[in-house]
Formats: structure tokens, C-alpha cells, sequence
């Protein structure tokens, strides 16, 4: 999976993230990682890029294209040109407690532009899935970096804090926290992803 490779990356600038979509639990096997929003959100990129349609599986690098995400090559190509460019905005993260199943999280988002939004992303680095119906009938699926939570927050100052919620069935031992810099597009749902960071999840 390509996915799974690029998160194994030693490229700290590479942050790979796997949203779980639900149109697919109509197969027999409801996948315990999807979501209603991250289907939205699917197809609020869709409406972006001009889809016809929702797919899986879809990759897309920097916010601003979108392609099979099985395609390795293409993958490759889309990152080496997201990363040769000079970024205006840096990012920098520090998660801490806040209580039971919750941590603020204390950013800084220097040179932000107006409109702009930070995404907080709490993922689950690895994870499998036992499948017991469907085309996938009796194999294991394994899975990087998938979302398990997801926080927007509009971006007003420069620095701020944001209280994240974490799923009560988070594994924390293999999960961690990555933050990313959009710009909002004309329907309201973040585009050009121009900075990023990551963070340790602190001790509850």
C-alpha cells in the first residue's frame, strides 16, 4: 500500500494521513474507522477538483491534486514537487494534558494568511482490520496513520491553543499528533495545505 510506505518514511516532512470513508459498509462489514465526516470531506474536495464522483482509493498531496492513490509513481512525482516549494508559513505544535481524554494543543502559525484554517489530526500510526464479509472476506487489512479524530479551528492570531477530544478507543502507544496549515476554498473546506507539524501525544 502506498500509503503505509510513505508513512514509513524517514522524510519527517512527508505526514501521511488515511481517512476511512463509510459508503463501503453496505458491504457486510462496517469498517470501525470510518466516518460520516470524513466522507464529507471527500466530497467537498470532490466539488474542488471537479469529481464526478467518490472513489477509494484517493489520494491527495498539498491540498491541490488528487489521483488514484495506488499510484505510486504519480505519488512520488506529486510530493517531490509539494516539497521543492518555498513555503511563507511555519508551523510548530506542543500537545499537553488537559484532562481526562483530552489535550490542548498550543500552536504557533507564523505567517498564516487571513481565511486560512489549522487541522488537527489524531492518528493511530498502525492498526489492522479482521474482515469478515464482503470481497475481503477472511483477510487482515493493515492500516497507517489513520485518522481517528479531526479538529478545524479557524486561525485568527498567530498563536493559540486548540482543545482536541480523543477517542475514547485510541490506542495511544503507536498514536500521535499531526497539524496542518489550509487554505480555505469557497465552500468553506480547506485546500493548499501550506505548513505542518507533528507532536507527541503527552501522558494522560
Amino acid at each position: 500500500m502506498v500509503l503505509s510506505e510513505l508513512a514509513q518514511s524517514a522524510d519527517r516532512r512527508i505526514y501521511p494521513l488515511e481517512f476511512h470513508v463509510d459508503y463501503w459498509d453496505s458491504l457486510g462489514w462496517p469498517d470501525r474507522f470510518a466516518s460520516r465526516e470524513n466522507t464529507a470531506r471527500q466530497g467537498s474536495y470532490g466539488r474542488v477538483f471537479g469529481l464526478r464522483g467518490l472513489y477509494t482509493p484517493q489520494m491527495i498531496v498539498g491540498g491541490t491534486e488528487q489521483f488514484t492513490g495506488s499510484d505510486r509513481i504519480r505519488a512520488d512525482a506529486a510530493i517531490a514537487h509539494v516539497l521543492a516549494q518555498r513555503g511563507t508559513v511555519r508551523l510548530s505544535v506542543h500537545a499537553r494534558a488537559a484532562g481526562p481524554g483530552a489535550i490542548t494543543l498550543d500552536f504557533a502559525a507564523v505567517g498564516a494568511p487571513a481565511e486560512s484554517v489549522l487541522n488537527v489530526a489524531i492518528v493511530e500510526r498502525s492498526a489492522t482490520t479482521s474482515v469478515s464479509a464482503g470481497e475481503n472476506a477472511g483477510k487482515t487489512l493493515r492500516h497507517a496513520n489513520v485518522v481517528r479524530s479531526f479538529t478545524t479551528t479557524p486561525i485568527v492570531s498567530p498563536t493559540g491553543t486548540v482543545l482536541v477530544a480523543l477517542p475514547a478507543s485510541l490506542a495511544r502507544d503507536p498514536a500521535e499528533l499531526i497539524a496542518y496549515v489550509q487554505q480555505k476554498s469557497a465552500d468553506g473546506v480547506g485546500m493548499a495545505v501550506l505548513a505542518a507539524d507533528r507532536a507527541a501525544l503527552p501522558l494522560l
